[in-house]
């Protein structure tokens, strides 16, 4: 749907989207430009991304454990680098 066509439109692309749980592709000169997601559909995607983004640290996590083999560097002197800034977030 066209982005001009769904402003006006907006509050009810949103209840239709809530109730029936399909998205609604809005477009502008024909292109895709915006997805409108439900709710639930938005938070699955948010938790694929957290999960995405949480495996992808911890692989790089065990290389740089694996590169500290290697080294003078202590590994619990890493483990509680590691800690530290998790507990800053």
């Amino acid at each position: 749907m066209g982005i001009e066509e769904a402003r006006g439109k907006l509050g009810d692309l949103a209840q239709e989207v809530e109730k029936r749980g399909e998205p609604v592709v809005l477009t502008k000169r024909g292109r895709p430009l915006a997805v409108l997601l439900n709710r639930e559909e938005y938070s699955r995607f948010k938790l694929a991304g957290m999960a995405a983004a949480r495996a992808e640290l911890e692989r790089y996590l065990a290389k740089v454990r694996r590169n500290v083999k290697g080294t003078a560097l202590k590994r619990s002197v890493v483990d509680e680098a590691i800690a530290v800034v998790r507990r800053a977030r």
